[in-house]
């Protein structure tokens, strides 16, 4: 089956479906509600349900279908396209402003709060190596400066050469 619809619940599960009808009878079975997140393969965008066009214009069409007495099975209301856009993420339009920005070559500036800042160790570590890396060398500096001595006294023993 080469599924065009792709939703994800999080509490039910992902479910796939072959074409927009597959899809209404979804939503009238309750398998998926309208703000649940539908992936449509032709399109490759993320949206809920209720808020794709094909969804919504097969919806209107098959709700003529109902019968003028009203007492038989009603098909559930869709909510409205502006509440299914709030209710989606909210920051999406930033994340799309951001990545427009991003193609465009413009910079990002990205503002991170100050208490999701993680706090690193580096800069202290950095200092320890640069504090150890000093010792160190300053240890091999009299080491050497100590031979050095030494190695003149005996060559001056040697000579027969007084201090």
């Amino acid at each position: 089956m080469n599924a065009r619809f792709r939703c994800s619940d999080p509490l039910a599960g992902d479910f796939e479906f072959a074409d927009v009808e597959d899809v209404l009878d979804a939503l009238e079975a309750a398998l998926v509600s309208p703000d649940t997140p539908m992936l449509d393969a032709v399109r490759q965008s993320w949206q809920p349900v209720a808020a794709h066009p094909e969804v919504r214009a097969a919806w209107i069409e098959r709700s003529r279908f109902r019968p003028p007495t009203g007492t038989g099975l009603a098909l559930p209301e869709l909510p409205a396209l502006a509440a299914v856009a709030a209710a989606s993420d909210d920051d999406e339009g930033a994340r799309r402003r951001e990545a427009y920005a991003r193609v465009r070559g413009r910079p990002v500036r990205e503002e991170i709060p100050a208490e999701e800042v993680p706090q690193s160790g580096r800069p202290r570590l950095a200092t320890l190596v640069i504090v150890g890396t000093a010792v160190l060398l300053g240890l091999i500096g009299w080491g050497i400066v100590s031979l050095a001595i030494r190695l003149a006294a005996i060559a001056a023993q040697a000579a027969g050469v007084e201090r």
